[in-house]
């Protein structure tokens, strides 16, 4: 990749608990998307592919590690900056879309 990234995680970490009850949804994780580029995330139930959407979408944060968007910091941002970025920058679409039967695409 040349310049710099659209999105990247630098050892991003994500755990739950603590003690014997701990359990590392996140464990490091790095990785680089650059602008233009499309990527699938894909791995076994359990393997942190929520966890891991759910902090790009800015609804959760990393427990340790840093999440940049065009080389800014997301840690950085406070709550109505980072409902900014995903208002501007970030789609969304969940599994479990709740859709509404009274409403149509109208």
């Amino acid at each position: 990749m040349s310049g710099e990234p659209l999105i990247a995680f630098r050892e991003v970490s994500r755990h739950y608990g603590a003690g014997d009850t701990l359990v590392r949804a996140l464990d490091a994780v790095s990785f680089e998307i650059a602008d233009g580029e499309f990527v699938a995330v894909m791995g076994p139930s359990g393997s942190g592919k929520s966890t891991c959407m759910n902090i790009l979408g800015c609804l959760d944060s990393p427990t340790e590690g840093q999440y940049l968007f065009r080389g800014l910091d997301v840690a950085d941002l406070d709550r109505d900056r980072r409902a900014l970025l995903r208002r501007h920058y970030l789609g969304f679409v969940f599994q479990g879309f709740n859709l509404l039967k009274r409403t149509t695409a109208l």
